[in-house]
């Protein structure tokens, strides 16, 4: 009683089966070697098993419905059969490549859709994500927030994958010619030059704003291939000088040589004229000043928006060092438009002028003769101003954005070409960009109005007239120099090496007299204006 009562217990705890007595007796009398074996290490029969199992569940699925008449039905591949069911060849040869050897003619139904799903895999490969271990995961464990944000907060595509910045090689740049980036708009027998083109400040799309000398503002697409138009704007009564994008990417500022300016709303459609000096009373450079200077004076060509998608200010370059301060947000019913609020005033004439990257609150300008004044904006002073006495001519100021790879630069063209670099890591003593970012981080007392003098990391002549045009990369490791007073004068430029790429533009190059260029937000394009109307498109595949 016992014996059975064991018996059973063993059957439920580990799932045996019940032996009869005798059988048991049987085993007793067995010797010891007929019942264990000893472990020689040879798994081969065990793996294989293990193998065996994992193929089996690896395994899809069956089908919930079959289709008894697929393994009766008889498809042709190839010979005197293989027609369409009105007697035509045409479309019925695309079914040789399903065959297996030369000699194959037929196959069943069942053999025929098997085929044809192995066809389209190698076709159209399984995504990673669809992998199983992929779907075990997801099922496992709910959506990240964060991951379906990243997913539904830019256009581009779902397996795209993410751009990390690398250094660029010193002596060669990987550059591929694509179609117009303004093909789509057509051909007239008369094109207008480009005055100034830009790409969208968004890094999630790619939409290249130009503006040309008929007094048109045009948007478009960049996708490398068609680059669709998007919208035209017409502006007669001015003539187009300077065409640019909000720091935000909702609206555009449009001006030129009046006293008045246009902002078109992007969301809206709508554009909203501007009078910046109504209101102002008389605006001239001088005590001296005449009318004919106050109308030159209300110029709106050179304008500078201060960085930042909260941005407000607005800075217009005028006659005689002046420069105004706009308030882009205020305007008629609280719409866009811009208001005069102050201004700021230098000794001698503007040759250029730039935001500092990091802190919104400072100004960069340059006067002819050289001199950088760094201005205060909470104060309206000037707490520091620098200098360099190798700069001539002075024409044209750039400043890098805030970035790791690379340290500040400045930029400092000249009517001769030369365009002298200041900042970087220097090789031989400290960092000269410690000094930029003193100049930048200077108090506001007044006690402290002392020149600072600059020396140049380094002159590039690599054109010989004027420089018109100077651009950073969105990762301040390229430069693009160009002047539009001589054909084909444009130069890349290496910025941490201060080399320019000498395999790139060539003879060959079809730039023109460039008048403007910018790159896109990630720097994998290269639009370049010239003056016969053309924006030619570039893409730099070091950074795709």
């Amino acid at each position: 009683m016992a014996v059975e009562r064991e018996q059973e217990l063993t059957q439920r705890l580990f799932g045996g089966t019940k032996r009869p007595a005798d059988e048991e007796a049987g085993i007793t009398s067995l010797d010891d070697s007929a019942l264990f074996t000893f472990d020689t290490g040879d798994d081969t029969a065990v793996a294989a098993d293990a193998t065996e199992q994992v193929l089996d569940e690896a395994q899809p699925p069956a089908a919930l419905w079959r289709d008894e008449d697929d393994e009766r039905i008889t498809v042709p591949l190839a010979g005197p059969q293989a027609r369409a069911s009105d007697g035509s060849v045409l479309g019925t040869k695309r079914l040789r490549k399903l065959r297996t050897s030369p000699g194959e003619t037929t196959i069943s139904g069942a053999e025929y859709q098997r085929r044809l799903r192995k066809q389209y895999e190698r076709m159209h490969p399984r995504p990673a994500w669809a992998s199983a271990s992929q779907q075990k995961c997801q099922s496992e464990s709910p959506w990240n927030a964060s991951l379906l944000r990243d997913l539904l907060s830019t256009d581009q595509g779902l397996v795209e994958s993410k751009r990390h910045s690398r250094r660029l090689p010193t002596d060669r740049l990987d550059v591929e010619r694509l179609r117009d980036a303004n093909e789509a708009q057509g051909r007239v027998s008369e094109p207008a030059a480009i005055e100034q083109l830009q790409f969208h400040p968004s890094p999630h799309t790619h939409v290249l704003l130009t503006a040309s000398r008929d007094r048109r503002v045009r948007l478009f697409q960049i996708d490398g291939k068609t680059n669709p138009m998007l919208e035209s704007l017409h502006v007669p009564d001015l003539p187009v000088k300077t065409a640019m994008f909000h720091p935000a990417g909702t609206s555009v500022l449009i001006a030129g040589p009046r006293p008045y300016l246009y902002a078109y709303d992007i969301r809206s459609g709508k554009t909203l004229c501007s009078s910046p000096w109504r209101g102002a009373g008389r605006v001239v450079s001088s005590a001296v000043g005449t009318e004919a200077d106050a109308g030159a004076e209300r110029d709106l060509s050179f304008v500078r928006f201060q960085p930042g998608t909260s941005s407000r200010l607005v800075a217009v370059g005028g006659r005689r060092g002046q420069v105004h301060l706009l308030d882009w947000g205020a305007g008629a019913a609280g719409q866009m438009g811009g208001q005069r609020i102050g201004e700021l005033r230098m000794n001698a004439p503007l040759a250029g002028m730039a935001w500092a990257g990091e802190t919104e609150h400072r100004l960069l300008t340059l006067s002819t003769e050289g001199r950088i004044h760094v201005w205060d904006l909470r104060s309206r002073s000037c707490p520091v101003t620098a200098y360099d006495t190798g700069l001539f001519g002075a024409k044209g100021l750039e400043v890098t954005m805030p970035h790791s790879m690379v340290p500040p630069y400045w930029a400092i063209g000249s009517s001769n070409g030369i365009v002298n670099m200041y900042g970087g890591q220097s090789t031989d003593s400290a960092t000269t960009s410690t000094q930029l970012e003193e100049l930048l981080a200077a108090p506001t007392s007044a006690s402290v109005m002392d020149d600072v003098r600059l020396t140049a990391r380094k002159s590039l002549g690599n054109l010989t007239t004027a420089t018109t045009s100077m651009r950073f990369s969105h990762d301040a490791q390229l430069l693009a120099l160009a002047s539009r007073n001589k054909k084909d004068a444009l130069r890349i430029v290496h910025v941490p090496s201060l080399q320019a790429y000498s395999n790139w533009p060539t003879s060959g190059t079809p730039l023109g007299h460039v008048t403007s260029v910018d790159f896109s937000s990630h720097s994998e394009y290269l639009a370049i204006g010239n003056s016969r109307g053309r924006v030619l498109l570039y893409s730099l595949r070091s950074y795709l």
